[in-house]
């Protein structure tokens, strides 16, 4: 992929970030996860539209989930299990066998989805993601979960 193409690309992937989490990710922190060998950058996308992504990380036979995004425009019609199951593919490929995540113990639509695709808690995280909500700044637990794919 040309510079001009791989820019363009990694700046869709920040936007859709930043309307998904607060603070999003900056467009250097795609580039590091696109450029180390542990880690996948894996897209669903359409003339040229990236509409959700997933970047999963993998050590041996273990990997994470480090994040997973559908754009709002393309949101429940599918395409958060595609985004699991082409993960958990790639992941496969690389020989983990587990797979590990973690959402925000607000996010109901997230946890309805790692739970219906096969995803058992495992623990949780105190205080792990940071909230703002009308300039009062707060915490909330993550949750972790994890799947075997074996």
């Amino acid at each position: 992929m040309a510079a001009e193409m791989i820019l363009k690309y990694i700046a869709q992937l920040a936007l859709i970030h930043a309307e998904a989490f607060t603070p999003g990710w900056s467009v250097d922190d795609f580039a590091v996860h696109m450029e180390l060998a542990s880690d996948d950058v894996l897209e669903i996308s359409e003339d040229g539209e990236v509409q959700g992504f997933v970047i999963t990380r993998t050590a041996l036979d273990q990997a994470e989930i480090l994040t997973i995004v559908v754009a709002p425009s393309h949101q429940c019609i599918g395409l958060g299990q595609s985004l699991l199951r082409l993960a958990e593919t790639c992941v496969r490929e690389r020989g983990a066998d587990i797979m590990f995540l973690d959402v925000a113990a607000d996010n109901a639509s997230a946890i309805r989805l790692y739970e219906k695709c096969g995803y058992h808690q495992c623990g949780t995280r105190p205080g792990y993601y940071r909230r703002e909500v009308n300039g009062i700044i707060g915490r909330v637990d993550a949750v972790l979960y994890k799947k075997h794919l074996a």
